[in-house]
């Protein structure tokens, strides 16, 4: 990839490319049984499949992936590789990004993965008056085909931190005759990925190898059946009596079973620290949780260590801070404090009388354990919290819709990079009062500072700190995702996508033959 000096130091990303096939899986030991079908069960199913208007972009992510490509894809340790494009080049400043495609790919529908169907698939996703993804493009102003292998998109504002935008939901291209066509993609969605949706319902979603996709060390399997078990004593049991291959888990009631099955020899269960929290998200548009005083006694009478010992085992890392160790702008200094006299007193100055507010928790563990327990230490400060079960497809835009005082549900990003945490948590309608102008402010200029420079380091310190001070979210702790999986299982070691999200991408799984 040609990357002259000015952008290599803003980008701080080199890429290194083979002439043919970018390999993105992990060397395979054994050769994969390209006849197997995955089973593989988490906690939510989907709600759609036509990525800008999906409900819930994290939850949509892990089924939309085998469908759709994307222009770079994320790896399992956080980094960028090729995906429909093979090199990529920033020009003009920053403001210009140049993307040179991978020849010969076709959408499921025949029709070639060409610069126009790029472009249009991306400029739908940008400017389409419903398209939930809108905002994560904001850097973009536009996207056109140079020629029919080169697309060229125009940025408003130098941003290093545009790629990783693109590995998820907002940069996976649609066929441009499906668009033309009108199809309904909910239905039958039209990409050009690994895999072709079969069926799909409120349970989960099976799909079937697309044998004409580019790259077969994605597409292991001939099958995969996505199932939804909510419960994860019934998710966990599946996969102990063989019903299930492999599935997703967090630190909750089930981990001591999850550690005898790892020591019965017959399953593996590698973990993942995750870019993401534990928060609960306050919708500061309402009264008293507009109040910068309240919102700094919700966030001293949490009890984080309690938490962490008494429903994650000491696994859960508490936080005050929208950064994890490890991500930039992580500050050591920013620790979690439990003050409950502290807590009453700043209830008292601001004068706001009797709280209370409803507050939307999800059903899965540990939420709901963790709801629980935020409600009871919160009554020790004088507020009252009603708690409203939701499941994980409707939570989000229940909150959204702005009636309700609070949300617990996980903080997701589409990469492990602070841009996108601070993007996905704080500037989106996930945080319905918004930042303050001071803040965008900050975080734009973040955006132009190096990629490993002090610059960058010391810019994102400081957003933290201003989340600190004033939290518009109060944080729990820092958790780990659990892949729990047969002993055979190819790959799960190196689990994409879980690094950012708590959605984990199977695209390089395999079972070797024989088993």
């Amino acid at each position: 990839m040609k990357v002259d000096k000015t952008i290599l130091t803003s980008l701080g990303l080199v890429v290194s490319l083979t002439a043919g096939l970018t390999v993105l899986a992990n060397a395979q030991t054994a050769e994969a049984d390209r006849s197997a079908t995955l089973r593989y069960t988490q906690g939510a199913g989907p709600a759609g499949f036509d990525p800008p208007f999906a409900k819930n972009m994290f939850q949509e992510l892990g089924y939309e992936l085998p469908i759709y490509d994307t222009l770079v894809q994320l790896d399992y340790t956080g980094k960028i590789n090729p995906g429909l494009a093979t090199s990529w080049e920033f020009s003009d400043g920053g403001k210009t990004l140049t993307f040179k495609l991978r020849p010969g790919v076709k959408f499921i529908d025949g029709t070639n993965v060409d610069a126009a169907a790029v472009a249009k698939s991306m400029m739908r996703t940008k400017t389409d008056p419903e398209s939930k993804l809108a905002g994560l493009l904001k850097s973009f102003d536009s996207f056109e085909a140079k020629d029919p292998l080169t697309v060229v998109a125009k940025l408003n504002v130098a941003d290093v931190n545009v790629l990783y935008t693109l590995v998820a939901n907002p940069g996976m291209i649609v066929s441009a005759k499906a668009l033309d066509d009108k199809v309904n993609l909910n239905e039958k969605p039209t990409g050009s990925g690994p895999y072709k949706l079969v069926t799909s319902g409120p349970q989960g979603a099976s799909y079937e190898r697309n044998d004409d996709y580019f790259n077969k060390d994605q597409n292991q399997f001939a099958k995969v059946n996505m199932t939804l078990i909510v419960d994860t004593n019934a998710r966990l049991n599946a996969i102990l009596t063989g019903q299930q291959d492999v599935g997703l888990f967090q630190l909750d009631q089930t981990y001591p079973k999850v550690q005898e099955m790892v020591k019965s020899g017959k399953f593996q269960a590698p973990s993942f620290l995750q870019p993401n929290n534990y928060p609960i998200y306050l919708n500061t548009k309402i009264k008293p949780l507009d109040n910068p005083k309240v919102r700094q006694a919700l966030n001293l009478a949490i009890d984080r260590d309690l938490i962490n010992q008494g429903l994650q085992f000491g696994e859960c890392q508490p936080s005050a801070q929208p950064f994890p160790p490890g991500v930039v702008g992580y500050d050591a200094t920013l620790t979690p404090k439990k003050d409950v006299a502290k807590a009453k007193q700043l209830i008292q100055e601001a004068n706001v009388g009797p709280i209370s507010f409803d507050m939307l928790v999800n059903v899965s563990e540990p939420y709901a354990s963790m709801g629980v327990a935020v409600k009871e230490q919160w009554s020790a400060i004088g507020v009252n919290v009603n708690i409203i079960p939701a499941n994980s497809t409707a939570i989000r835009p229940q909150f959204r819709a702005g009636n309700h005082g609070a949300m617990l549900h996980a903080l997701s990003a589409p990469s492990p990079d602070p841009a996108s945490l601070i993007d996905g948590a704080l500037l989106t309608p996930d945080n319905p009062g918004g930042m303050s102008p001071e803040f965008v402010k900050a975080v734009n200029e973040a955006k132009t500072k190096a990629l490993g420079s002090p610059e960058r380091e010391a810019a994102y310190k400081a957003i933290s700190k201003m989340v600190y001070d004033d939290p518009p979210q109060v944080y729990i702790c820092w958790a780990k995702a659990i892949m729990l999986g047969r002993k055979d299982l190819v790959g799960l070691d190196k689990t994409a996508y879980i690094n950012a999200l708590s959605i984990p991408d199977f695209r390089n799984y395999s079972l070797p033959k024989g088993k």
